[in-house]
């Protein structure tokens, strides 16, 4: 049986070259690993700490005159690893983006999905 939530496809992708992508749990910021997909509704990030389920944060991206800020909650978390031996222990999270935030998550999703 599947325990997928969502609701629409999720996209893999590289970020576009000269683009960032921020993390911040309570202000903290949270080195992000790898994009590992993305929707409208939320994102899968690898990053180099453990987050908590119901753990409010925000997330910035920026690329030439374009910023964006979105807020969301980590909903899945679990234990990876970064991709070879002697890199460091990773953890997967699952953010679902803040409804009432709709337009600024699509524009988010648009901005780092186009070429």
């Amino acid at each position: 049986m599947s325990s997928e939530r969502r609701s629409s496809g999720r996209r893999a992708f590289e970020l576009k070259s000269g683009s960032e992508l921020f993390l911040y749990s309570n202000g903290h910021p949270v080195n992000i690993l790898k994009v590992q997909d993305v929707s409208p509704f939320g994102i899968g990030l690898a990053i180099t700490e453990r987050l908590e389920n119901g753990c409010r944060v925000s997330l910035s991206y920026q690329h030439e005159a374009t910023a964006i800020e979105v807020h969301g909650t980590v909903v899945w978390s679990t234990l990876g690893t970064a991709g070879s031996d002697n890199e460091a222990t990773s953890f997967r999270v699952g953010i679902y983006f803040q409804e009432d935030e709709s337009a600024l998550n699509v524009t988010l999703f648009n901005a780092i999905t186009t070429r």
